[in-house]
């Protein structure tokens, strides 16, 4: 098709929408609703052009042989900055929507004339998800995620005409929906209108408490995206770094919660090889995901005494900390504070439950995402891209590379069978990638050998994969043997609290990292970590032990019927 954008002619070859020829051809035209992994519906109009001389949305029209495009003039400027006064009027304060507006060159808020829209109360309802609705522009990019990614649903249009908006099923407060935590809507929201509780003012407040010992645990993906919040590429590994920043702010010690994910494959395939041998509760599921387990007991409770019993790795190593380490040096479990730096949202959820207590005491007291570290860092005014490399404190922050690729989909299970192999035939693996537990389909069947056991296994990424391998299992009960389910797209990497540069793109960069990271490791299987090993001889005594069972394990309960889902 021949088109002509600004006075120049293309010759474009295949069907494009404007706002895809236009980038084609070397043209930046501003975004705000749009977003590349996401079904464009043209909501805001910043992207307005001029087609044949009529106002048009680009990035949800496609292009027609003969059109004349115009992206930049004085008449689309006006109209832009009309948009951004209507949009902007509740946002004078917002450090994101102004970020926004410097990036794509667009008139500053100091301009808006017109008085903040009035709207009901913040809802703040959740541990882990705040919604502000005069912050909405109901752009729909949460909507689809929840409707079409996860197949939720507690989100969607509510009312009619010119009072249409966001809201929450029936109205409801959040926490008495079925949302479950997993904020893949807070890393689409443009304008923080969806975002997580946070905590950072929390966790300044408990630093300069000298009665406390604050310590923090960071989880395997955050290596690798932290960076992209200061510039960097995505992939680029800033573990040391990291822990840098981490001793600056004031933390006492800084572990690595890859060890805690070491810890739960040996208690997880411990558990896999005794349901094994009695042949019951049938397939085993992962339970490594608090948005997945929320999933579960909201939507499908007949599922739970197939979930692992196991914490998942952050609220495993609160626990160690807690007890194990409390002990060897000599502290008050009470007088220990332990946050946790998680790619995700529903991990702050998770960390209140009633259900992750050892004695009474919460095994993690706080959880910050990706984005709130990042503002943190900013906050102590810290030069993250110099700073000076540092290690983990040990004894907890030795690691495995199977504790590594948790962070990607399939990686636990890759882990789990690298160990569980060892559990079954007392022999290493000669080859210990299992690739076939790798990629990007969000549902992947297959089978390994372990000596005469042949586990059939399902590797399931997104809870609208979740629901389609759920629905099946009830009609072929005993099509699988082992499960692992993560709710967001390729898992941990693409987590609801990771950097807003989350896309298609930047998730691939970064599991190229946590791959390549993990072949530079000295132990590659859990169990062949010293410093577990070590735990388990001096306190932990053996796997699936009465103290395993007691700090390490949970139960989760039906809530189809609860009315507050997760307040």
């Amino acid at each position: 098709m021949k088109i002509t954008i600004n006075n120049k002619t293309y010759n474009i070859k295949k069907e494009l929408t404007i706002l895809e020829a236009c980038k084609l051809s070397g043209i930046k035209i501003p975004t705000l609703c749009y977003h590349p992994d996401l079904i464009p519906e043209g909501r805001c109009g910043i992207c307005a052009v001029l087609v044949n001389g009529k106002f048009m949305t680009s990035c949800n029209n496609k292009i027609k042989d003969g059109m004349n495009i115009v992206t930049t003039s004085k008449e689309i400027l006006e109209y832009r900055k009309s948009i951004i006064q209507l949009i902007g009027c509740n946002f004078e304060k917002e450090e994101e929507f102004r970020k926004w507006l410097q990036l794509e060159n667009l008139p500053d808020v100091k301009e808006l004339k017109f008085k903040p829209q009035k709207s009901e109360k913040i809802d703040n309802s959740c541990h882990d998800i705040v919604m502000d609705f005069e912050k909405c522009i109901q752009c729909g990019r949460c909507i689809q995620k929840c409707r079409n990614l996860q197949t939720v649903n507690a989100i969607s249009y509510s009312k009619r005409a010119n009072a249409t908006r966001v809201g929450k099923a029936l109205d409801k407060k959040l926490a008495y929906t079925d949302c479950v935590g997993c904020g893949q809507c807070t890393l689409v929201c443009p304008t923080g209108a969806i975002r997580e509780k946070e905590n950072i003012e929390d966790i300044k407040k408990i630093l300069k408490d000298k009665s406390k010992y604050v310590v923090v645990q960071t989880a395997p993906s955050v290596r690798v995206s932290l960076g992209e919040e200061f510039g960097m590429p995505a992939g680029t590994i800033v573990t040391r770094k990291m822990v840098s920043a981490l001793r600056k702010i004031g933390f006492k010690k800084v572990f690595d919660t890859d060890f805690g994910a070491d810890l739960t494959i040996i208690e997880e395939a411990t558990e896999l090889v005794e349901r094994l041998k009695k042949k019951k509760n049938l397939p085993l599921i992962t339970s490594c995901c608090p948005a997945w387990v929320n999933f579960a007991e909201t939507f499908y409770p007949e599922f739970i005494k197939n979930l692992s019993s196991c914490k998942s790795p952050h609220q495993m190593l609160g626990a160690i900390i807690k007890n194990y380490f409390a002990k060897e040096e000599k502290i008050d479990p009470k007088n220990i504070v332990v946050v946790s730096i998680m790619p995700c949202t529903a991990k702050k959820y998770e960390s209140c439950r009633k259900e992750m207590e050892v004695n009474n005491n919460k095994d993690v007291d706080y959880v910050l995402t990706i984005r709130e570290f990042a503002k943190l860092i900013k906050n102590f005014n810290i030069d993250f891209v110099n700073l000076k490399e540092e290690k983990f404190d040990n004894p907890l922050g030795e690691s495995s590379g199977a504790g590594a690729i948790f962070a990607a989909s399939g990686g636990v299970m890759e882990s789990a069978i690298r160990t569980a192999h060892f559990l079954l035939t007392n022999k290493e693996l000669k080859n210990i990638e299992f690739v076939e537990a790798r990629g990007s389909s969000g549902i992947k069947s297959t089978k390994v050998k372990i000596g005469n056991t042949v586990l059939r296994l399902g590797i399931i990424h997104t809870l609208k994969n979740a629901r389609t391998i759920l629905e099946e299992l009830k009609v072929h009960k005993n099509k699988y043997d082992f499960i692992e389910i993560m709710a967001c797209p390729s898992g941990c990497i693409g987590g609801g609290g990771q950097p807003k540069t989350t896309t298609g793109e930047t998730i691939k960069k970064r599991i190229a990292a946590i791959y390549k990271h993990e072949k530079t490791l000295k132990f590659r299987q859990s169990h062949n970590n010293p410093q577990i090993q070590k735990l388990y001889k001096e306190f932990l005594g053996s796997p699936a032990s009465k103290i395993s069972h007691k700090l390490l394990h949970t139960s989760y309960s039906d809530k189809s019927k609860c009315s507050i889902k997760h307040g």
